[in-house]
């Protein structure tokens, strides 16, 4: 913190609000030592179980997937290949820090959030690269990238009815981490030998904005939403041009 010796001096706030979570699941009352959507004995809450996904095959573009023992196969057994991936849809590190500033009449607040260490199901995007909504819907330019034997190196595999409906995996698990400027206000009050010539005792002019950027590597509409089904809701961005009269 920079405190101003005197009215109109530059002063500066800064606060900081964070926290670690670590947890351990024990005691489940389960024969086979897991519930599957809380966890297993050992581990954290919330921990991803499902299906690794591989790629896609170069020779035919079909999605590839691996066995419970890391085999490569096209048609994995949705009971018996699942696998706990040691990583949850809660994150390790989340908070958020704020900054305020002055300076002769000036105003500047910002507030941040972030999360970090979180892997969780992305609806959105798998929505945008659903083959069978082509012609439907609009879908992400991702789909031009679909293989094709003369474009056998991709992460999208062909258009062909084995792919339409994939096996449920990780394909579409994500990291959710992000740094977020949540709020920031920029304002000036008018010195007061000029407010007090008018009648007033204070007048000040404020621009507000909200969800003005995010930092992430989410493709999803806003990875802060916390939907167990991984559709979000896009957060508006807003700006708000304000004038505070005191008498």
């Amino acid at each position: 913190m920079i405190k101003p010796v005197n009215k109109g001096d530059f002063g500066l706030d800064f606060r900081f609000v964070g926290n670690y979570n670590k947890n351990e699941l024990q005691d489940l009352p389960s024969d086979t030592g897991y519930i599957i959507g809380i966890g297993r004995n050992g581990g954290m809450i919330g921990e991803n179980y499902t299906i690794r996904y591989a790629g896609v095959n170069p020779a035919n573009g079909n999605l590839l997937f691996y066995t419970k023992d890391g085999a490569l196969t096209e048609s994995p057994d949705a009971d018996n290949d699942r696998v706990w991936l040691d990583n949850s849809n809660v994150p390790d590190f989340q908070g958020g820090f704020s900054i305020s500033s002055s300076y002769k009449g000036f105003s500047l607040q910002a507030m941040f959030n972030y999360q970090i260490g979180i892997t969780r199901y992305d609806g959105d995007y798998a929505n945008v690269v659903n083959y069978p909504d082509l012609g439907s819907f609009n879908l992400s330019r991702d789909v031009l990238r679909a293989w094709t034997p003369e474009n056998r190196i991709t992460d999208m595999p062909s258009f062909d009815a084995t792919n339409a409906n994939s096996f449920s995996s990780n394909r579409f698990y994500k990291n959710g981490d992000f740094l977020g400027l949540r709020f920031a206000s920029l304002s000036y009050t008018l010195p007061k030998e000029i407010t007090n010539s008018v009648g007033f005792d204070d007048v000040t002019l404020y621009l507000n904005g909200e969800n003005l950027f995010v930092l992430t590597e989410w493709r999803g509409y806003d990875p802060f939403s916390r939907n167990e089904v991984g559709l979000d809701y896009p957060s508006p961005k807003t700006f708000t041009l304000g004038l505070n009269l005191k008498f």
